[in-house]
């Protein structure tokens, strides 16, 4: 009986075709936009999250107490280079690396510019996750890479000797020649609007603070590792001190946004819903009101009224499974086809290709998104859909489970 009720309700799809497919197509694009937008928003997430735990943040830092509000150049870790030895031998950790930072004037030839010596370990840092990422060629001692912003402002280019000038921890007067080794594009937006990047080795001797650092960055080889690893790290020797921070604490404006992303697909939903409860609820009670005489005889030949409710909600179920799975077809295409190339949403903006990021604090944000799905955004279309489906179906079935055969003929 039960199978029979169900053939019954797939035929009466076929009743008004145009009707049918009209709740279709909204419940089909509705479905689609969901999984579109999920996969643009879990894309863009994607970005971001690398952006922070990439080359500018890692997954935690270290610094001296204040330093992060203050940026005093006398506020260092001490013993840098043994400290970074017991981090790296921790089995969780991938990578750790010392950074100084310093204002410094950078006179290329007569005029003096502001910009900012950046000390890295230039070999830790030239990984696929570091500040010189892609970088071939080691920097030379008494060599810098200037970042291309800075470059294009000041007119530096590359073997031009170049003056620093600045003060050291000491409160002496830190100075050297350097020599351009390269122009940089840096996946941090402050290395390349003010950068000067040296050897780690180079930035100590020229501040006068040997085997010190303001900032030691650590990458965990485990993302869900980082609140205990920044815990363990915090009671290791040297660092007992000093501020040991998970990135999700070092920039909670970009955690707010990620987690802002999540609830896209929710408003989504909203609007999906909406737009599947009209086209459900309108195709079935118009299809009820045509089809009263047919109720009315099956009624008077002994069918049950829960057969002719049971008849409609399995008209709705069907609707939108058919909707639903059209519109799922339709967003995992999507994000097969763009998945190998990506979509650059650098180019909505009308830049000409001379914009591929977006800066925020310092960070580059890329825009060239690769859209990706989860099972749970399929499971959220189709659970919130066919919930949606089995509401739209509410009235016409009461309508028809309370019919009168003799009236129902009538009509």
């Amino acid at each position: 009986m039960q199978a029979a009720t169900i053939q019954i309700a797939w035929r009466n799809l076929g009743r008004n075709t145009r009707r049918t497919a009209l709740a279709m197509l909204a419940i089909a694009v509705g479905q689609f936009a969901l999984l579109a937008a999920d996969s643009l928003m879990r894309g863009y997430a994607d970005n971001i999250r690398l952006a922070i735990t990439g080359p500018m943040i890692g997954h935690v830092q270290a610094h001296a107490a204040g330093w992060r509000q203050q940026r005093a150049i006398d506020l260092v870790i001490e013993d840098a280079e043994n400290i970074i030895s017991k981090i790296q031998a921790d089995p969780d950790v991938m990578s750790a690396a010392a950074r100084i930072y310093a204002p410094v004037l950078f006179a290329p030839e007569q005029d003096a510019f502001i910009a900012m010596v950046v000390g890295l370990q230039t070999d830790i840092e030239s990984q696929p996750w570091g500040l010189l990422s892609g970088m071939t060629e080691p920097l030379r001692k008494g060599n810098v890479l200037i970042g291309y912003q800075l470059a294009r402002k000041t007119g530096a280019k590359i073997g031009q000797q170049i003056a620093v000038v600045g003060e050291a921890v000491d409160g002496s007067l830190a100075n050297d020649l350097y020599t351009i080794q390269d122009i940089i594009k840096c996946p941090v937006d402050i290395v390349n609007q003010s950068g000067v990047v040296m050897s780690l080795n180079d930035a100590q001797r020229l501040l006068c603070m040997p085997d010190a650092a303001h900032e030691i960055v650590v990458r965990a080889k485990q993302s869900g590792q980082v609140k205990q690893l920044a815990d363990k790290l915090q009671k290791m020797k040297g660092l007992t001190g000093a501020e040991v921070l998970p990135w999700q604490q070092l920039v909670p404006a970009l955690v707010a946004i990620l987690n802002t992303s999540d609830w896209v697909g929710y408003f989504v939903v909203v609007i999906v819903c909406i737009a599947a409860l009209a086209g459900i609820a309108n195709t079935l009670v118009m299809s009820t009101f045509e089809r009263m005489h047919e109720f009315g005889m099956l009624l008077a030949l002994g069918s049950h009224p829960g057969r002719i409710v049971r008849m409609i909600v399995y008209e709705a179920v069907l609707t939108a499974l058919l909707g639903i799975a059209s519109g799922t077809l339709l967003g995992y295409l999507f994000v097969w086809a763009a998945s190998g190339t990506g979509i650059d949403m650098a180019s909505w903006g009308g830049s000409g290709g001379e914009v591929a990021d977006m800066a925020y604090k310092g960070l580059n944000l890329p825009l060239h998104i690769y859209p990706r799905l989860e099972l749970s955004d399929t499971l959220l279309g189709l659970v919130a859909i066919m919930a949606t489906s089995l509401v739209g179906s509410v009235w016409p079935a009461w309508l028809a489970g309370r019919l009168e055969p003799m009236e129902a003929m009538r009509a």
